[in-house]
């Protein structure tokens, strides 16, 4: 049962976030058609949308890969800690 919410959550995250692409998209073309509608409030909506739903899935794709031990330590942490050894 929590798998299930767990992935009803992160489908609707992954709507939202097209429903933001979709609005930005829907707005640059009616700007097209006619450039005397306004169009920044729905570029604005939509670009907080499609940003805030990537963070998201981004979050949640790093949080569960360092819970599994995928991620490792960037290169240049790795390389500050050969040299403080080495000056040890």
């Amino acid at each position: 049962m929590l798998r299930l919410v767990s992935w009803i959550i992160l489908i609707s995250i992954f709507l939202l976030a097209g429903y933001g692409l979709n609005m930005i998209r829907v707005a640059v073309m009616d700007n097209i058609a006619d450039p005397s509608v306004i169009i920044w409030w729905r570029v604005l909506i939509g670009s907080i949308l499609m940003v805030g739903g990537l963070f998201f899935l981004g979050g949640f794709i790093y949080y569960r890969d360092k819970k599994r031990g995928i991620v490792r330590k960037p290169a240049w942490k790795i390389e500050q800690e050969i040299k403080k050894k080495g000056r040890q």
